[in-house]
């Protein structure tokens, strides 16, 4: 289903303060029906991308109709085409009444009216209230059409649905030989050929009129643009609706996920000042392995069987970093070195983590819906992980009150447990773990906390992005507990940075500092010999 929605506003919890002007239901043939909610006094429906729904975007100077809602009872006309809309079967020819309940028929598209202003009681959305749409008597030169002429049609409408095939069909580009793209990827024809470039790794939209690229860990300008600021917000609010979200300016950030998995934050005007902002985070296709870390020098191969025995022995450990650090590739990296005999549970705002083994549980936690309900945080679905038997609980990130439940689940007899949280040094993300522990709510005295910090959490894996975009891990340090009330750390190995070479690459290699571990006995009992890799 095609939709651009303009100006859609999606209210909060009082109903009585912000009424919702217009509920529509909206249902394509062959696709599953949503949601739509507005407050302005005249709504817009047609096929251009200037009405406040916009059936297909595609479609410019097509048939458009509006709604009056502040007129009792409200009234819907044609603005252009009349004859392209159906009102219960009758062809919308001029003003007609409208109400809850009515069917609005175009094309393909069938338009349930929910609720309008001065309705007794919005449609309900299921069961045998359902509204029946009527037949509509289509034209003699409708019926007459061959099924060769139809099928043509149908195909021409799959391939609009791509931009890259519009382009082809001009003679542009050769057509994407991967079909199925999702309509949303339609709202950013602008940025499509980065979100199909397996070198680009993030998208950075700032505004409108500027864009921005990282590739290969480099960041770049590129003279790519949308249409407009409306263009840009529709793009995101359908994105937003195909996650079950709002953006509106009740709700202006925005987080939530592309079909493929791609991470996408978003702020609208007036918190962002140019424009609405979005960042993309691009999901990697293929899965990235271990041996790939050390192939792309972010490791050595030493280093790897490190992190392999910490994995398998069930240390418990966070991986810190900064923004664009690497730390959910690195997280996806060692979550695959879990043995396939643990029940694994994995929380995220938004799925990212790539777990290849048979037995795994997934969650995403949930926002509030329109009316402030419905929401599940990350430490309401820990509190349901601890009660479904798990061996490793596996926390996206660490941002907030959750980490206090996943500290006491890794002191609870959940080894192995894993997550990351934004930190510079190893000592740092210590302290943001206290820090966001703190804003649990419980009242725990720091001394208390720090004792379950550093009972919990026995290794920190730190990651970087260096000034050659180049990512790295650059630390591997153990916790030893508390010493005098402060964290006691040992680095294990290090990445040491020697320098720049003339070509802007940094140069440097890993080492390990000379420190054994505290768990070297506990890996033999694994069946892992590791003591060779530390120089006497």
């Amino acid at each position: 289903m095609l939709l651009i929605v303009n100006n859609m506003r999606s209210e909060g919890v009082n109903l009585f303060m912000k009424p919702i002007a217009a509920t529509f239901e909206v249902q394509q043939e062959g696709q599953k029906a949503r949601l739509f909610r507005f407050t302005e006094a005249e709504i817009t429906i047609g096929f251009t991308s200037r009405s406040n729904l916009a059936l297909d975007p595609r479609a410019e100077n097509g048939a458009e109709l509006v709604i009056l809602t502040d007129q009792v009872p409200c009234v819907l006309r044609p603005n252009s085409s009349p004859e392209t809309f159906q009102l219960n079967g009758t062809p919308c020819v001029g003003e007609m009444p409208v109400k809850p309940g009515d069917v609005i028929t175009a094309n393909s598209y069938r338009i349930i009216v929910r609720n309008l202003p001065g309705a007794s009681a919005p449609l309900e959305q299921t069961g045998n209230n359902e509204p029946k749409a009527e037949p509509v008597a289509q034209p003699d030169h409708v019926q007459a059409k061959d099924s060769k002429k139809i099928e043509a049609e149908d195909d021409s409408l799959t391939r609009a649905a791509d931009p890259a095939a519009i382009k082809a069909e001009k003679g542009m580009v050769e057509p994407p030989k991967k079909p199925g793209l999702s309509y949303l990827y339609l709202f950013f024809a602008p940025v499509q050929e980065y979100l199909q470039d397996d070198d680009v790794s993030e998208i950075m939209i700032n505004g409108p009129g500027q864009i921005f690229i990282e590739r290969k860990g480099k960041l770049v300008s590129v003279p790519a643009k949308f249409a407009s600021e409306q263009a840009l917000q529709a793009a995101v609010m359908n994105v937003a609706r195909s996650v079950g979200r709002f953006f509106d300016k009740d709700n202006p950030r925005l987080d939530a996920r592309l079909p493929d998995g791609s991470r996408v934050h978003a702020c609208i005007p007036p918190l962002a000042r140019v424009g609405t902002i979005v960042a993309i985070r691009k999901f990697r296709r293929e899965k990235l392995t271990i041996q790939q870390l050390v192939n792309f020098g972010s490791i050595t191969q030493e280093g790897a069987q490190l992190l392999d025995c910490i994995v398998k022995i069930g240390r418990n450990l966070i991986v810190s970093g900064a923004t664009s650090s690497g730390k959910t590739s690195v997280l996806n990296v060692l979550s695959a070195l879990i043995p396939e005999n643990d029940r694994i549970l994995v929380l995220e705002d938004a799925t990212e983590l790539q777990l290849q083994q048979a037995h795994k549980v997934c969650f995403e936690s949930r926002k509030a819906d329109e009316y402030g309900k419905g929401e599940v945080t990350i430490r309401d679905l820990l509190h349901s992980t601890l009660r479904l038997r798990p061996d490793r609980i596996i926390v996206g990130e660490i941002r907030g009150g959750e980490a206090l439940d996943l500290l006491q689940a890794m002191n609870t007899g959940h080894e192995g447990s894993m997550s990351t949280i934004h930190a510079n040094t190893p000592r740092d993300s210590l302290l943001r773990l206290e820090t966001c522990a703190v804003l649990s709510g419980v009242e725990i005295p720091l001394s208390a906390l720090r004792e379950q910090v550093s009972a919990a959490i026995h290794i920190v894996i730190q990651t970087a992005r260096l000034h050659d975009g180049t990512r790295k891990i650059t630390a591997i340090t153990e916790v030893l507990g508390l010493k005098d009330r402060e964290y006691q750390l040992q680095d294990i190995y290090l990445f040491k940075n020697e320098g720049l070479a003339p070509d802007g690459k940094i140069i440097g290699h890993h080492v390990f500092t000379g420190y054994k571990p505290t768990f070297l006995e506990s890996a033999l009992q694994y069946g892992f010999n590791i003591g060779g890799l530390f120089p006497k």
